[in-house]
This record gives structure tokens, C-alpha cells and sequence, in this order.
């Protein structure tokens, strides 16, 4: 148990560890796809667009409906503001959910301050870790698309734990519930769509082998989440998409890429960020705590061998969804999904060894020093939630005010697209700036037809308008 000093310093780590990333999402701006749906969004009726979206593009229903209406279709005034919100709240989102995601986990055994200190540690272990938290967190279309998803999906995840440990109490509302979060969440892309069913069938077959009999709520969930799937699947406009790509449907390349990728990722993930150390730190935390019982049991009768493979088998899925339609892995944002399970999943099978393998035998701290592992707890977490990797970037942008001047230079952008598109210019060269270190943010294109640049003239009125931008400074 971590004592009074201990807990108070990890507080003051995690909120202020959070509070920069918050900070961060007051300097953010829309970019690429935000503007494009926005001109499309304040253009079209919401129905129409959303069945040629359908028929053109993908079968995304439910995300197509949030970045067709995004903050950006109020004007840049009032939607900069609210885009900014929607930055924030993604984190706070995700925080509320992975909390509830441990509340659901431990019943009653910790102490609400415990399971916000979990939730925290697990988002700030998220920020720090995913390949590129500017598409998960503060870019809008790549928060509707796949972190709202995976928010979403502790809550799904949460509810079966309470399903299974509390002897299966169900009712219509928890029913509801339940079908809802499914069609939302399979409906914004495809990735989400194959794990809502992965993990329903899975569920299914594994309590069919346990209880030799055919739960019908499993059973009803599940056919909820292959509806949903076969509705994305089948969208007309998946084949228009999959067309820009020559590679696709390439099955020896889709194993072969899948399993690079899955090997490089998982061991960047392991040996070059702190998810190791932090494990190990929470089967030590598991160890000087009286157990909860049913997490223990469940500990204790999981396949250990199949508890390993599963946060690779994650990130595998992901790869192969992603190979498999365009042959190339492209932008990281199935690859921070990916991300985001492993970490718990991978928590997860450490604590099952631990149980299974390394306590019994004595191994890994049979006898830890409980104030010194307390203090090299809050040591590592400062260090690692303050000062290294692309916190340690945050940090920089905040402390440096680079994002201060990447947020002025990106104001004077706006003014000088809305004077050229009043005066009726023909062409338009922007000051270069300078984007801050943390944030990997698509830039404009050096040419000025590029789809980027268009939007963003098309945005603010004069899509023939040709922009550049200035090459930094030698």
C-alpha cells in the first residue's frame, strides 16, 4: 500500500501530468480532413451526405455523423473555441472511462482515490506511449473516428466484468445499453467493428465451454455486433476507397507486414517506453494489498499462456484490418487503437504471471521494501509523466510558449486567408510556423493544389484561391 506521503506525491504527478496535456489542447487547430468535412457538412443536408459518404467512401454511420457536423460548421469563431473543448474532453472522456473500466474490475475493494490514481496512470501511460496522440486526442476527426471508440469500449468492457462477476445481473436498461455502445462504436470504423465482434464471439465461446449451455444475452449482443459489422463491411464506398490502393487484398503481404509490424510496435512499446517497468510495478502494488477475491480467482484460472498472447493478438488484428484493404499501414491511428488495448492487456497478463509463475516461485521482490518502492514509484512517474519522451516535448512547448507562437502564427494564417479571399487574390504565401514538437501535425503541401490546401481556401470561401507556404527561414 502506498503510504500518505507517497499517495499525496503521486496526486500532485498525475494532476499536473494531465493538466499540461489539457493545457496542450487549448493551442490546438484544425487541420487536413477537418476542414474538407466541414466544407461538406455546412454544404449538404446531414441524410443525403451521409448515404453518399456511404456509397462513395466507407460505411463509417455513426463517425460520419460527427465530423460532417464538427465544431468547424459553426464558423471559425465559434468552432475553434468548441474544437478546443472537444480536445479536452476527449481526455477527460477517456479518463471517466477507464475509471469506470476499474470500478467494474475491483468492485468495492479500492478506494475511489486508488482507482483515479489507476485511470490516470493508465491515460497519461496512453499519452505517452500511443505513435501519434495528435490524430487520437486533438485532431477532431481522429478523436471521433477511433478514441471516442475506444473510450467507449472500456464502458462495454467494464459492464461484462460486472456481467460475469456479479453472478450475470441483467436487466432491459443494462441491455440497452450495452446494444447501443455496440452500434456506436462498430460504427466508427473498421478496426473498432472487427473487435466488437472478436470480443462478443469470444465471450460467447468461452462461457459456452464453461457453463455448457447458450447464454441468450451474449448470444443477442453478439448478433448485434455482426449486424453492424456486415453494414460496415458491405459499404459500396469501401470499394471506391480501397481502389486508390494497388496492394490491396494481398494476403501474403497483409501476414508478412502484419507481423513486422506487430513485432516492431509491441517491442518499441516494451523496451523503449516505461509500460514494462510500470507493470512490474503494479503486480509489486497487487502484492502489499489484500487481494480482491474474484480478481484473484480469475488470476489464478486464466490460461496464462493465452493471457500472453492477447495484447499481441491485438495489435496483430489491428495490422491486419489496416494491411488487408490498402496494403500500406499508412497514418498511426489504427496503430494507437492498437496502443491502447495492449497497455491494459499487457498489465493484465503480467499480473496473471505474477500470480501463476513468478510469486510462487519468489521471483521479482518476493520482499519489497515498501517505502522504497513507493518512492521510486512517484520518482518514475514524475520522470516519466514530466520530462521524458513526448512528455518531456510537452513540457518543452508548454514551458519554451512554442505552441503560444504556433497558435499566433496560425491566427495570422486565418487573417491573411480571409483578407486574399476578400480582395479577390489569386494567390496567397503564408508565413511559416514553427509546430510545436509534441504535436505531429500535417502540414500544408508545398503545392497548392493539394486536396490540404484546397479545403482550407474552400473553407473560407475561395477554393481557386492557391496557397503556399514560406520555407522556414535558413
Amino acid at each position: 500500500m502506498l503510504d500518505r506521503a507517497a499517495r499525496i506525491g503521486l496526486f500532485v504527478v498525475l494532476l499536473v501530468g494531465i493538466t499540461r496535456h489539457l493545457l496542450l489542447g487549448c493551442f490546438v487547430h484544425p487541420f487536413a480532413d477537418d476542414f474538407s468535412y466541414a466544407v461538406a457538412g455546412m454544404r449538404t443536408e446531414l441524410i443525403p451526405r451521409l448515404f453518399q459518404e456511404y456509397s462513395s467512401w466507407n460505411g463509417r454511420y455513426f463517425s460520419n455523423i460527427l465530423v460532417l457536423r464538427g465544431p468547424l460548421v459553426l464558423g471559425l469563431k465559434q468552432g475553434l473555441v468548441l474544437y478546443r473543448c472537444i480536445a479536452m474532453a476527449s481526455i477527460l472522456f477517456t479518463c471517466y472511462a477507464a475509471h469506470r473500466f476499474v470500478l467494474r474490475s475491483f468492485t468495492n475493494s479500492l478506494t475511489a482515490g486508488t482507482r483515479w490514481a489507476m485511470a490516470l496512470l493508465f491515460v497519461l501511460l496512453v499519452l505517452h506511449t500511443m505513435p501519434d496522440v495528435n490524430e487520437g486526442f486533438y485532431w477532431y476527426t481522429g478523436a471521433m473516428t477511433y478514441q471516442l471508440p475506444n473510450a467507449l469500449s472500456l464502458l462495454v468492457f467494464g459492464n461484462w466484468i460486472a456481467f460475469f462477476q456479479r453472478d450475470r445481473p441483467t436487466s432491459v436498461g443494462w441491455v440497452i445499453g450495452q446494444c447501443a455502445l455496440i452500434v456506436i462504436i462498430a460504427g466508427c470504423n473498421e478496426l473498432h467493428m472487427a473487435i466488437m465482434v472478436l470480443v462478443h464471439a469470444a465471450l460467447l465461446v468461452h462461457d459456452r465451454i464453461r457453463s455448457k449451455k447458450l447464454d441468450p444475452v451474449l448470444a443477442g449482443l453478439l448478433a448485434v455486433a455482426v449486424v453492424c459489422a456486415v453494414v460496415v463491411f458491405l459499404a459500396p464506398g469501401n470499394g471506391t476507397r480501397s481502389a486508390l490502393f494497388p496492394h490491396r487484398h494481398e494476403l501474403l503481404r497483409t501476414f508478412a507486414y502484419g507481423v513486422a509490424q506487430s513485432a516492431r510496435f509491441t517491442s518499441k512499446w516494451l523496451f523503449l517506453s516505461p509500460i514494462l517497468l510500470f507493470s512490474l510495478a503494479l503486480a509489486i502494488y497487487r502484492r502489499s494489498r489484500p487481494s480482491d477475491r474474484a480478481f484473484f480467482l480469475l488470476l489464478q484460472r486464466v490460461n496464462k499462456w493465452w493471457a500472453l498472447a492477447l495484447p499481441f493478438m491485438i495489435v496483430l488484428v489491428a495490422m491486419v484490418v489496416t494491411y488487408w484493404p490498402t496494403g500500406t499501414l499508412g497514418q498511426y491511428r489504427t496503430v494507437n487503437v492498437a496502443c491502447f488495448y495492449f497497455i491494459p492487456t499487457w498489465c493484465f497478463a503480467m499480473l496473471v504471471w505474477d500470480v501463476q509463475v513468478f510469486e510462487p516461485k519468489g521471483w521479482v521482490f518476493s520482499h519489497p521494501d515498501r517505502h522504497l518502492i513507493n518512492g521510486l514509484f512517484v520518482v518514475l512517474c514524475g520522470c516519466t509523466f514530466l520530462f521524458f519522451g513526448r512528455d518531456g516535448l510537452v513540457t518543452d512547448d508548454l514551458l519554451s510558449r512554442r505552441v503560444g507562437r504556433y497558435d499566433r502564427g496560425t491566427h495570422e494564417w486565418y487573417h491573411l486567408i480571409t483578407g486574399s479571399v476578400q480582395s479577390g487574390a489569386e494567390t496567397l504565401e503564408l508565413p511559416f510556423v514553427v509546430i510545436p514538437k509534441s504535436l505531429h501535425i500535417l502540414p500544408l503541401d508545398s503545392s497548392p493544389d493539394h486536396w490540404m490546401n484546397r479545403s482550407l481556401a474552400d473553407y473560407f470561401g475561395n477554393a481557386a484561391l492557391d496557397i503556399t507556404v514560406r520555407p522556414p527561414a535558413e
